[in-house]
């Protein structure tokens, strides 16, 4: 009788544990693991979604810079960034659980991509305020010539561009259909 009381305890323990992992890491891909200094590089996070549960998670970006993010009915995944090195060099892209904004962790082991920079890219042409966001979006306040960051805006509800804009050096895409935004930022 104990021994079926004691495996009745194991597997609801296994069962619970199973639970508070409901996401667990997916894959995290490069859209090239070689490219030049300055040359964007698409990072894609994927957590896969096993139920209903959410969870938070950080992609790193091997040179000292990181960006959390969640999973949840109103953050769908994957989270999708464009990055560009400043530095040549072999940079170890990853992929991990963080408690982030109250959500658990999301399971499961580390991923990681390796993305190797080489050489100095072209340089592009400084963007001006008027070339940074597409019509019927506008520029909202001023663009950060030093950084690149920008807001573009419009009526809330309007169609986001189906080409997202590429973001330079440790800057992310971001945007908000409710707010009417989007762009980049810090």
């Amino acid at each position: 009788m104990t021994t079926r009381m004691q495996y009745a305890a194991l597997l609801a323990a296994g069962l619970l544990a199973g639970a508070a992992h409901a996401q667990v890491l997916g894959t995290i891909t490069a859209s090239s693991t070689t490219v030049k200094v300055g040359e964007p590089v698409t990072i894609t996070a994927n957590i896969d979604v096993l139920n209903s549960n959410y969870c938070g998670f950080v992609v790193g970006f091997g040179d000292g810079t990181f960006k959390d993010a969640v999973s949840d009915v109103s953050t769908p995944v994957p989270l999708v960034v464009t990055r560009t090195y400043d530095k040549p060099g072999s940079y170890h892209v990853t992929l991990g659980g963080k408690n982030v904004q109250n959500h658990p962790n999301c399971g499961g082991p580390e991923r990681a991509v390796d993305i190797t920079v080489t050489g100095v890219a072209k340089a592009a042409a400084p963007a001006k305020p008027g070339d940074v966001c597409v019509k019927p979006w506008k520029l909202s306040g001023k663009l950060n010539a030093k950084t690149g960051a920008f807001t573009c805006a419009a009526k809330a509800g309007t169609a986001l561009p189906a080409e997202k804009p590429t973001c330079k050096g440790d800057l992310s895409y971001f945007e908000n259909v409710k707010k009417g935004q989007y762009g980049c930022k810090p």
